[in-house]
């Protein structure tokens, strides 16, 4: 009989507890405006590169624990990260063929509706912003996604990940 081979999943939980501490990176006031989405841009690419391991119940469990860090309402983020994963597990076929520019203009995508979301859902509970400085994140998440992608991607391949 065969033995199993280690699937080294560690790494998995190693990348979503460094993507919760740059979330919780204290930053000066105009460059927290712009934070990538770090949790939501991890769990997308995990989604999308191993969606029978990844899916909307993991997008759930990290959403529960971002509601917890940030203080938000319990369920906010976690609606939210599980529409990440859906989408992710939506387009896990498609979204890794496409070139660097065209995953950008993908994950901008996504993250805008992401973001506008909770944006509404926090607005119903009487957190107001003002004008629309609130979708810049997006915009720098897409720039940042080339790069989160080749250093997850390379430790998976490097670790085995399955």
């Amino acid at each position: 009989m065969e033995t199993p081979r280690p699937q080294n999943l560690w790494w998995i939980l190693a990348t979503f507890i460094i993507a919760f501490m740059l979330d919780a990176m204290p930053l000066p006031h105009v460059l927290a405006l712009g934070r990538p989405e770090w949790v939501y841009m991890v769990l997308l690419y995990w989604a999308v590169s191993l969606p029978y391991r990844v899916g909307i119940v993991v997008g759930w469990i990290i959403g529960l624990l971002l509601d917890v860090m940030q203080g938000t309402v319990l369920g906010m983020q976690a609606g939210v990260l599980s529409l990440t994963a859906y989408l992710g597990l939506m387009l896990s076929n498609r979204l890794l063929i496409f070139p660097f520019l065209q995953q950008c203009f993908v994950v901008a995508l996504i993250m805008a509706v992401n973001i506008g979301l909770l944006h509404n859902l926090q607005g119903m509970v009487g957190v107001v912003s003002q004008g629309y400085l609130y979708l810049l994140p997006a915009a720098t998440s897409a720039l940042v996604w080339p790069f989160l992608y080749l250093v997850l991607n390379d430790g998976k391949r490097r670790f085995r990940v399955q």
